[in-house]
Formats: structure tokens, C-alpha cells, sequence
């Protein structure tokens, strides 16, 4: 019991990675540059799936051990979110296409 209290704070603390694509796209293209990600695109639809795998993807982060731990539970969290908005995100994807991973200019 609580092990499982420890991950719904840790995912509420982490923030969904659905939550942040969707809300700051720009920002998250960022963190995904700045941490030297393998990433070089995040598709829309599933983003937040695509968003904690990239975090996943890349170099070594000197954090602590359990950011692995909370970042896979919360691919589990962002494939539920993701799948909700599926059809503002599919939308978004024709349109726009996938995010860029790249440092964002200013604006």
C-alpha cells in the first residue's frame, strides 16, 4: 500500500508527459534538447508516451535512482491520458505534423 501511495505522488510530482507536450510543446522540444536526447521528433498522437521515452533515451542524467522508476510509471499514466485525447491529438498531427525536438528561438 504504500509503494503504491510513493508512485501516485511521485507521478503527480513528475507531471504526465501528456500534459506537458499538449500544454507546452516548445518547452518540452526543449528539456528533450537540453538533456542531449536520441529523440530528433515526438508525434503528436501518443506524445506523452513518446515524451517520457525520449527522457529515457539518452545519456545518463545524474539524478536520483528512482527517476527511472517514476518515469516508467508514468508511461503508464501518459499511455491512459494519451489514449483519451486521441482525437485532438490525431487532428493536430495532420495538421501540424510531429514536434521537433530542437531547441526552441526566442520568441
Amino acid at each position: 500500500m504504500k509503494i503504491w501511495i510513493a508512485g501516485c505522488l511521485v507521478s503527480a510530482i513528475s507531471g504526465c508527459g501528456t500534459i506537458v507536450t499538449l500544454s507546452n510543446e516548445k518547452g518540452a522540444a526543449n528539456e528533450l534538447a537540453s538533456w542531449h536526447s536520441n529523440c530528433q521528433t515526438i508525434p503528436r498522437v501518443y506524445s506523452g508516451l513518446a515524451y517520457e521515452f525520449c527522457t529515457l533515451n539518452g545519456p545518463e542524467r545524474h539524478a536520483d535512482e528512482s527517476a527511472a522508476s517514476a518515469a516508467a510509471f508514468d508511461l503508464v499514466l501518459s499511455g491512459i491520458a494519451d489514449t483519451l485525447v486521441i482525437p485532438y491529438t490525431g487532428y493536430q498531427q495532420y495538421q501540424l505534423g510531429n514536434i521537433q525536438v530542437r531547441r526552441k528561438q526566442s520568441d
